[in-house]
């Protein structure tokens, strides 16, 4: 059993629960049942699925008791070929647009370092934080499903799990003027919006002419 498998597990309860309880809190609820499924289990190889089990049950039953509709957090991945831009454009816009109601990841099948600087330059033209902005290795996931992976301009499906697949036809902004680039990111906003709207996260859905910023 491997540091790792229990490295998602924990990141999976933040990505859940984080908006009910502080991450010292989930930590030290990981930590012990870790510690306690560990010592009582005669089969190692379902530790993790184990573990979150216990601790979603946990974290679920304390935070119904202060809100009866309570419910996890779902999840939205952005897939693009490199992850410097398309799937930026659209983790940033939707953080942007329903802040931390959704878990939003963004990876690439073939990461390159950094994001186009024409796609930070079109974030900030239009007062989105590109505070979040993270590059990761795709790793499997053995524990949860993402509710929706959005596959932006690429059709192989990510080594990640999900409930549902859709897919986006937008243009690779890398290495693009940035009227282009203002374009793109405006065709990225329009999809985002309708799937927010389909998952009942946004009320509106704005023509594509108006900007997230305005």
């Amino acid at each position: 059993m491997t540091g790792d498998r229990f490295a998602i597990v924990r990141e999976d309860m933040h990505r859940r629960y984080g908006q009910y309880f502080d991450p010292d809190t989930i930590d030290d609820l990981v930590d012990r049942t870790i510690e306690e499924v560990s010592a009582r289990a005669r089969i190692k190889t379902y530790l993790p699925v184990l573990v979150e089990r216990e601790v979603s049950e946990i974290l679920e039953h304390i935070a119904a008791a202060d809100d009866p509709d309570v419910e996890s957090r779902r999840e939205v991945l952005y897939v693009c070929q490199r992850n410097a831009g398309r799937s930026q454009l659209a983790a940033c816009i939707t953080r942007h647009l329903v802040g931390d109601r959704l878990f939003v990841r963004s990876i690439g099948l073939e990461p390159e370092e950094g994001v186009d600087p024409n796609v930070l330059a079109v974030l900030e033209e239009r007062g989105i934080s590109t505070e979040y902005i993270y590059k990761a290795t795709i790793i499997p996931r053995t524990v949860h499903r993402a509710d929706v992976v959005v596959l932006m301009g690429v059709h192989e499906i990510p080594a990640v799990p999900g409930h549902r697949y859709v897919y986006w036809n937008i243009d690779d902004p890398a290495g693009r003027p940035i009227e282009r680039v203002r374009k793109i990111a405006d065709e990225v906003e329009e999809h985002v919006r309708e799937l927010l709207h389909e998952m009942d996260l946004l009320a509106d859905r704005l023509p594509s002419s108006e900007s997230v910023a305005g």
